[in-house]
């Protein structure tokens, strides 16, 4: 019997998953920041400022707008994928923790280990904590740093940083509010009264529904990369969940998405379709995916990750491809942001980098200019040109 799977080529697999992203089309109307993390579930937000972007850009909101959500409890960041910093709803840190947590303290006891940070020295770190975020006070990283000194717990070297990690996976505490250009920590319990309470298989398939949403189509694989949970666990959830989903094959491999016709805020949104993005590095457009060649060339992955780092460059994006880099340079006259594509660039396509760059212009309230740079050819290739 013939399989009834869809099978799709690159350029609708990209299409869908811009869709998904929120940026195959512009949003004239979203529920704000919170609308863009509903869709994307969680967001990599390690880079403060890009993640603060990428919010930006699929909710058509400015930068105050963006940090309002983060004043008023609504978003939230913490490390609850893959022991990295994201963006994410208040509402889910708990059961999503529930979920994650003791995988990745586990995962980390070499590494703790290694820095000399026994049970007895975390437990005097979280008494700490607690104490002095007691009340609803807030801090920022360097005065928690300070306090753990005072207290004799060295923070020296990456035991600082790992502390503050190990404060927040295990539960204690999370980046809430913002001063400034600082997002401030805060006890969880105590900032986040409301909390949806999921478990099992039921949490499972919420996760797994909650990252289709916002990057779909996916495979398995990509699911359990992106939560740093078991194969079989995503399975599980896949199971749970699978009336709503369907499967489509790209590359003779199955990928999964929402069943056409229920499409993420159906109803709620006017769309203009536009072809160039500028993503800030880490966007999950990219980052969202354990194979991320439908969109990214492998000539390229070098110019995008250098040294294969794991350090993302901000890119430009053409009709779904990672088609270049760009890089933004402040000043009292407003943002400069010079823009580096992969190979030559038509002046239709220059004219929608131009559309993406009044975008960021107004989500920062500032004039932008933007300047073409020379195609990068592959790193070593004769006539290369410097990255920017």
């Amino acid at each position: 019997m013939e399989s009834s799977t869809e099978s799709i080529g690159r350029a609708e697999i990209l299409r869908r998953r811009a869709a998904s992203h929120g940026l195959g089309t512009r949003p004239a109307s979203l529920d704000g920041p919170a609308g863009a993390v509903d869709r994307l579930f969680a967001l990599q937000g390690q880079d403060l400022p890009g993640a603060l972007w990428s919010l930006g850009l699929r909710s058509g909101a400015s930068l105050p707008e963006v940090m309002a959500a983060f004043d008023d409890g609504t978003l939230v960041r913490s490390w609850p994928f893959r022991g990295t910093l994201h963006m994410l709803r208040a509402a889910d840190v708990h059961w999503i923790l529930k979920l994650t947590a003791e995988r990745t303290l586990r995962s980390a006891a070499r590494r703790r280990e290694d820095l000399e940070l026994d049970d007895g020295t975390l437990e005097q770190a979280r008494k700490l904590t607690e104490r002095a975020l007691a009340g609803g006070n807030r801090l920022g990283r360097r005065d928690l740093l300070l306090l753990f000194e005072s207290a004799g717990i060295s923070t020296a070297g990456q035991r600082g940083y790992h502390l503050l990690w190990h404060l927040s996976i295990s539960g204690t505490t999370v980046l809430g509010p913002m001063e400034g250009k600082e997002q401030l920590f805060v006890l969880l319990d105590d900032w986040v009264t409301r909390r949806r309470d999921l478990s099992g298989p039921e949490a499972l398939g919420e996760l797994v529904r909650r990252y289709l949403t916002g990057r779909s189509p996916a495979t398995a694989a990509d699911i359990a990369w992106w939560s740093k949970l078991p194969l079989t666990s995503i399975r599980s959830g896949i199971a749970e969940v699978s009336g709503e989903l369907e499967e489509v094959e790209y590359c003779g491999t199955v990928h999964w998405q929402l069943r056409t016709g229920t499409p993420p805020a159906a109803g709620r949104e006017h769309f203009r379709r536009e072809t160039a993005h500028l993503l800030p590095g880490f966007d999950e457009y990219l980052l969202g995916y354990q194979d991320r060649s439908a969109a990214l060339e492998p000539e390229h992955a070098p110019l995008t990750v250098p040294g294969n780092n794991g350090v993302f460059k901000p890119t430009l994006v053409l009709r779904g491809r990672v088609a270049g880099l760009w890089s933004r340079k402040a000043s009292r006259a407003g943002t400069a942001l010079t823009v580096q594509p992969f190979s030559p660039v038509s002046d239709r396509d220059w004219n929608a980098v131009g559309r993406a760059a009044a975008r960021y212009g107004q989500y920062l309230g500032t004039p932008v200019t933007v300047q073409r740079r020379l195609a990068t050819a592959r790193p070593g290739h004769p006539g290369a040109a410097p990255a920017p």
